[in-house]
């Protein structure tokens, strides 16, 4: 019994690590993300997406691509707030509240995305169903630039999924085909980080 509990934490830290190293690896350029900030995104992200039923991956990849991980965020028309740019019309919170809470951000975020996979359940493009509901409504965006919110989302998920340097990749992607080219291209980037960071951090001999 406690070298199953034992193994479990053990396996629940990792996972933990490993969203962490994610979150990380996919802040925007010029935005930086510290990595006690990552943690604590990834813990929130972990926590209310695991109440939620929701991937923790996906509740990271809405977050960075509405705000860059810019927590006191507020969107053009005044209602979209924080972290995950909560909409204050579809939530108990104001946005001063949204805005200085990362819990409650990964928590509204997490809620209207079950919700929403739930009424996207008997759709044929579930994804963009219920991705592009958080961005767009009901009535959600199935083309152009809103259209391809989903798949914006997908890009920032999969790419802290994987631990890759996106940058602003994942804002160009127009199709899956796109965002496997862009993670791609971004493995080849971290690849060359880590390069340079070993090279300037080996001891000269």
């Amino acid at each position: 019994m406690h070298v199953d509990l034992y193994a479990a934490a053990i396996i629940k830290l990792a996972m933990l690590a490993n969203l962490t190293v994610g979150v990380y690896a996919i802040q925007a350029p010029g935005v930086p993300v510290s990595v006690d900030k990552a943690a604590e995104y990834a813990l929130q992200a972990s926590v209310h997406g695991a109440a939620a039923g929701v991937d923790p991956y996906e509740l990271v990849g809405i977050a960075r691509n509405e705000s860059d991980f810019v927590e006191n965020m507020v969107g053009p028309d005044g209602k979209d707030c924080g972290l995950t740019q909560t909409r204050v019309t579809i939530t108990k919170y104001s946005c001063q509240k949204l805005r200085h809470s990362v819990a409650l951000d990964f928590q509204e975020a997490a809620r209207e995305m079950r919700e929403y996979g739930a009424a996207c359940r008997s759709h044929a493009d579930y994804d963009r169903c219920r991705l592009n509901h958080y961005n767009s409504g009901v009535r959600y965006a199935k083309h152009g630039y809103h259209g391809a919110y989903w798949l914006r989302v997908q890009c920032f998920a999969e790419g802290a999924r994987r631990g890759v340097m996106v940058a602003d990749t994942c804002r160009r992607v127009q199709s899956r085909g796109d965002i496997a080219r862009a993670l791609h291209r971004s493995l080849q980037r971290t690849r060359s980080h880590e390069l340079v960071a070993a090279a300037a951090t080996r001891p000269s001999t």
